[in-house]
């Protein structure tokens, strides 16, 4: 049987993938409080910091086969200055300085002349060891869901066996992802709080649909999101626990978005309406989140034969 081309086939799972990552991000983010327990932007900042600090490394090492897993920062990792941390959320630098500030005080990360770097101490014991794990085993939930759905990219990495992979490995590609995803987000919202609260709402919305094969799959492609009668409104209050950000942030942010017409009131809650999600800006923004979840499936792949060699 002829495949359907790689573009075609995205275009018709764009929004069923974006479903699945939007969950996964919120997932993530939650268990990210047990380690980074501070105000969300200050969790930003640290991912960046943890993320940037070890990103120029291979996954492994060529000379000995040592596997180079998110836990290596601690030795490995090189310092992130607060200039690439504002270019790549889109937030003032003395936001980032003054969020930084805070995570040094509480012994997270450390300050040098080159830039911050996470602080030694946050590797100690197995909490980030539990993260990865958890990461790792909610990663292939998502792709047993997908793959479940016929998505070609979940099938072959589940078949390539991309669970037999350390979680540190793991945890460094769905960090790296995770802050791709957050760029696009920012760069489509204006900065990283806007992206989060949009695709918070976004995803809780149309939990129900996530959350039904069958709906998942109807509303699967780019041009036909799920109608508004199916999208379930939030509270601010709901909302502002879910993303772990200050109901006034919350409140303040919203009152923008729906001035901007991105998002609507509805019995006493916001959801972003099927119109929005039509437009071309975020269709665009689904098909990069998408390819480049797609990218993280490839590598996993290619990684799992190297396990074999």
């Amino acid at each position: 049987m002829m495949q359907m081309p790689v573009a075609q086939s995205r275009k018709r799972s764009t929004r069923l993938v974006a479903r699945q990552v939007s969950e996964l991000l919120l997932a993530r983010s939650r268990r990210g409080l047990a380690l980074v327990p501070q105000e969300r932007l200050a969790g930003f900042v640290f991912e960046v910091v943890l993320g940037g600090s070890i990103a120029h490394h291979p996954y492994r090492d060529a000379a000995s086969g040592r596997w180079i897993g998110v836990e290596d920062a601690g030795t490995l990792g090189r310092p992130v200055n607060a200039t690439a941390i504002a270019h790549s959320m889109c937030l003032p630098h003395t936001t980032v300085r003054r969020r930084a500030a805070e995570l040094v005080e509480e012994g997270l990360l450390v300050r040098g002349d080159s830039g911050f770097c996470v602080a030694p101490r946050f590797f100690e014991g197995d909490a980030l060891g539990r993260l990865a794990a958890e990461d790792a085993a909610d990663l292939m939930r998502t792709l047993g869901i997908l793959a479940e759905a016929g998505y070609d990219p979940a099938i072959a990495a589940l078949d390539a066996g991309v669970a037999a992979l350390p979680a540190g490995v793991v945890e460094r590609l769905i960090l790296a992802f995770c802050l791709r995803a957050l760029e696009t987000l920012t760069e489509l919202y204006g900065d990283v709080t806007a992206g989060t609260i949009v695709a918070a709402i976004t995803a809780i919305n149309v939990r129900r649909v996530t959350a039904d094969p069958d709906l998942a799959r109807l509303y699967s492609s780019e041009d036909m999101p799920p109608p508004d009668d199916l999208r379930e409104p939030v509270t601010l209050r709901a909302l502002a626990r879910a993303i772990d950000l200050p109901f006034e942030t919350v409140r303040r942010r919203v009152v923008a978005l729906v001035a901007a017409e991105l998002v609507t009131w509805k019995d006493g809650g916001v959801f972003v309406p099927a119109r929005v999600m039509l437009g071309e800006r975020h269709i665009a923004n689904n098909r990069r989140i998408t390819l480049h979840f797609d990218q993280m499936l490839a590598t996993l792949a290619t990684l799992v034969g190297e396990l074999r060699d």
